[in-house]
């Protein structure tokens, strides 16, 4: 018996050693792996010399759907826990990492509490300035955008992050600020009422543009803060009631756009881009700004490549709908506006310059071949994410009063205007 017992033990010694040093093993094999798969990365050597991105990556999508879910939703770490709390948010209205929004689920009144007035006291509690968007009054029920009233003397809201805005008595039907501090040069309009810089048109123009295209990869990120802006679908809708000016219908909103302009950009000039659709304004604009921040900042960090990103928006109208359209090629195509933001609302953004740079060399090139197409750049104090890069943008095609077709139009113009920019033509 103990003869038995003595080898029963060394029997179980010597299993246990085998599991350790296979472990071992396939610890060090991956990291060789990895350590090799770098090395090769930046050795610059190509292993396939040319293959069909579109045709794999809609052969993929048409056999897996999973992969095209994932490639665009933003959840770059991407993880079977993630997609369980995902399903659960989706199915209960709550995460798992996040009690509050399980108080949320379970009772009405603290959600909208949530929502609402306690959103507001976080910003002020942060010392966030108060920020207007047309539609960040809306509720999730409400697909009309609101802009604030100067005559109403009720206390105006605050919010974590919002875009441009205009008040109403500023704005005609052709949305341009009637009172607004415009600097020209070289076909070059600026309008900066909202800020107090001295901005040398002249010299940002002539300056080269501090951004490197030197890394393999997706050159371009397109993603959309407010998601569900939409547009109508023939003119004859401009004037009638009751057309909403948002939609879940990626058919008729700025996702379309942004999809459009991303096919151009690698079919027609062979610049690989990700075009991210994750909806961040529901249920409602308050907070959109943080949500597609984290969205954006996981997709540069899975991709430093990425030097351009360009958040895709349309423009509106308090009441009623805008259009800003102008005939290119005897052919209807929405008018293009450039926003720029800064550091004016205090949050740090030292290179606001470098965005505003690019925003002049895309007018001036837009100016040159497709006159009127384009809307005076817009600069605002606030600072819509665009720290990430040297080269972000917000960029308004059209507005609520614009057909789909105007504004698929202009984005075979801006990324013509894109790949001159990234070519250095």
């Amino acid at each position: 018996m103990r003869v038995y017992g003595l080898r029963k033990r060394k029997f179980d010694y010597g299993k246990l050693f085998k599991i350790a040093l296979i472990i071992i093993l396939s610890i060090g094999a991956i990291k060789i792996g990895a350590i090799a798969g770098d090395v090769l990365y930046k050795s610059d050597k190509k292993i396939i010399g040319k293959i069909e991105v579109e045709t794999l990556r809609a052969t993929l999508n048409a056999s897996l759907p999973i992969i095209d879910t994932i490639y665009n939703s933003g959840n770059i770490s991407f993880s079977i826990s993630g997609q369980i709390k995902e399903i659960i948010n989706l199915v209960f209205y709550f995460d798992l990492s996040n009690p509050v929004t399980i108080f949320g689920a379970e009772s009405p009144i603290f959600y909208s509490y949530y929502m609402n007035e306690y959103q507001k006291q976080l910003a002020q509690n942060q010392n966030c300035e108060p920020y207007f968007y047309m539609a960040d009054l809306d509720t999730p029920d409400d697909n009309s955008d609101k802009v604030k009233n100067p005559d109403n003397n009720a206390p105006e809201p605050t919010y974590p992050a919002s875009s441009i805005s205009y008040e109403v008595n500023e704005l005609d039907r052709t949305g341009t600020p009637e009172n607004a501090t415009t600097v020209t040069a070289d076909k070059i309009a600026i309008n900066s009422h909202e800020v107090d810089y001295e901005i040398d048109v002249e010299k940002l123009l002539n300056e080269p543009l501090n951004i490197s295209f030197d890394k393999k990869g997706p050159k371009v990120l397109i993603y959309h803060t407010h998601t569900t802006e939409g547009f109508i679908k023939d003119l004859s809708e401009l004037d009638k009631s009751g057309i909403p000016s948002r939609t879940t219908d990626n058919r008729y909103n700025v996702v379309r756009v942004g999809e459009e302009l991303a096919q151009t950009l690698r079919k027609k000039y062979g610049i690989e881009v990700i075009h991210n659709a994750t909806v961040h304004n529901h249920p409602s604009d308050t907070g959109a700004y943080g949500r597609s921040l984290n969205t954006a900042a996981n997709i540069l960090k899975s991709y430093p490549s990425i030097k351009i990103v360009l958040d895709i928006h349309r423009d509106g109208l308090g009441e009623g709908k805008l259009r800003v359209a102008t005939k290119i090629n005897n052919k209807d195509a929405a008018k293009i506006m450039f926003v720029v933001g800064t550091d004016g609302t205090g949050l740090e953004h030292p290179n606001w310059r470098e965005n505003l740079k690019l925003a002049i060399k895309l007018q001036q090139k837009l100016n040159e071949k497709y006159p009127g197409i384009t809307r005076p750049i817009y600069i605002s104090r606030n600072r819509y994410n665009q720290h990430l890069t040297n080269g972000s943008l917000i960029v308004e095609i059209g507005g609520d009063g614009n057909t789909i077709n105007e504004c698929l139009e202009s984005t075979k113009y801006l990324a013509e205007v894109l790949n001159d920019v990234i070519n250095n033509k």
